[in-house]
């Protein structure tokens, strides 16, 4: 319902987005793990390894070394949890979008009671996740 209300709404086509895309869901712990090494281990090899391990993309030495998440315990483990993304020509993730673009889309989810990743210190703009008293 949040992913039908933002793709209706025409704050966020007036900025510029054509649709929202969903970039990811449930993972594997494989994929978990992969992401958790970026940034934390001492051999860029490694990393790319790991990533190679879990069938993911081939990572530039950049990538290897950006941490992308901050813990083994996501709600994406159980399927409690997407990221969401604007593109601007209905294909690609616009990841260089507008502050407001993710702000809207942040408020969006929230008044459907989703979690948003964009109020956490350490922000995850595409991240939605079910409340953790939510059944």
């Amino acid at each position: 319902a949040a992913l039908t209300r933002m793709n209706a709404d025409d704050e966020l086509h007036a900025a510029g987005v054509k649709t929202i895309i969903v970039v990811e869901g449930k993972r594997e712990l494989t994929t978990q793990m992969a992401y958790y090494c970026r940034g934390r281990m001492k051999d860029i090899a490694d990393v790319k390894a790991m990533f190679a391990a879990a069938g993911l993309w081939a990572l530039t030495d950049k990538e290897a070394t950006t941490p992308s998440t901050w813990t083994l315990k996501s709600r994406h483990l159980d399927g409690k949890a997407v990221d969401l993304a604007p593109s601007n020509d209905g294909k690609t993730v616009w990841w260089g979008a507008p502050e407001a673009v993710w702000q809207r889309m942040g408020a969006i989810g929230k008044t459907f009671g989703l979690v948003w990743g964009g109020d956490w210190q350490q922000k995850d703009l595409p991240h939605f996740e079910e409340a953790p008293d939510a059944t």
